[in-house]
């Protein structure tokens, strides 16, 4: 066991990628200007992932690109719709499909409000962002899962900000909605955790 694990209480391997260039692929670079926070999709092919990034740290403008080689080569950045400039938060990209056994993608954009952008053609095309309610929240949906009924729970947090929009600082809450319909409609959000201090 060496001295990590020991200190851990547990040994579970460690691969550490950083060094090992040959793994690494670029996917953006702009002179000045931070690229971060991508969120990605890989598409039924096997093959084609589609990424987006705000333009900045957090938020920014909606960044789009395609890889049709599972990541090791990426296009130009490609065109999105007019308000995706608007994005508040760090997008987050999900594949859904409802009961009419359409695929769809569909991209969050956060604080106050939650909207979202959907696509029926494998990304070739998105809506605008949408309001999805009329509550905000931060990073949202930074998970969604499909459950035994074919419904999508997706979960957000938020720390009392934007929720209502009130700009101040309350307590951080975790919120999830449903949707029945594949991503296109969702429900008002239900609590299930909340802490005055802790950063949940």
């Amino acid at each position: 066991m060496n001295k990590m694990a020991a200190e851990r209480g547990y040994k579970i391997p460690v691969v550490d990628l950083a060094g090992e260039t040959q793994r690494q692929f670029l996917v953006d670079r702009e002179p000045g200007q931070y690229l971060g926070h991508p969120t990605t999709v890989l598409l039924d092919d096997n093959k084609t992932i589609l990424c987006v990034y705000p333009k900045g740290h957090g938020k920014g403008p909606v960044v789009y690109k395609r890889s049709t080689d599972g990541g090791k080569t990426w296009s130009q950045r490609l065109p999105t719709p007019p308000n995706w400039t608007t994005s508040g938060e760090c997008p987050t990209l999900f594949r859904l499909s409802g009961p009419d056994n359409k695929k769809r993608l569909v991209m969050f954009s956060g604080l106050f409000p939650v909207r979202s952008a959907i696509s029926e053609d494998d990304g070739r095309s998105f809506t605008e962002l949408r309001a999805v309610g009329n509550y905000g929240g931060i990073v949202p949906m930074s998970s969604v899962v499909r459950v035994k009924n074919g419904d999508h729970l997706a979960f957000f947090h938020d720390d009392g900000r934007f929720y209502e929009n009130s700009k101040k600082f309350t307590k951080f809450t975790v919120y999830s909605i449903r949707s029945a319909d594949g991503g296109q409609t969702w429900s008002n959000p239900t609590v299930i955790a909340a802490h005055p201090k802790a950063h949940l």
